[in-house]
């Protein structure tokens, strides 16, 4: 499985043995990440991520132990949900 972080920052690979380098050579430039610029998501397995909301603030999720305590994401048919229950004979996870 594979998570997609960054849009549109794939790069093809390059081999560099065809170049005419006698040693390959390894270049790793670090990623920054925007915070004013983002958007959060969801995934089911490999498919594509899908934005649920976006902005430059922190995301907090919460779920109250209630009947109703539950959010869904629906994605193609794909159904995730986090939801509150009472545990059954007492067991805890």
């Amino acid at each position: 499985m594979s998570f997609k972080f960054f849009r549109g920052l794939e790069k093809e690979l390059v081999d560099v043995s065809e170049m005419g380098y006698p040693t390959p050579i390894l270049t790793l430039t670090p990623q920054t990440f925007q915070r004013d610029n983002v958007e959060f998501c969801f995934q089911f397995n490999d498919d594509e991520p899908v934005v649920f909301a976006n902005g430059p603030n922190d995301l907090h999720i919460t779920i109250t132990p209630t009947l109703n305590g539950n959010m869904t994401f629906n994605d193609n048919g794909n159904v995730f949900k986090i939801f509150a229950r009472e545990m059954n004979g007492g067991n805890r996870a």
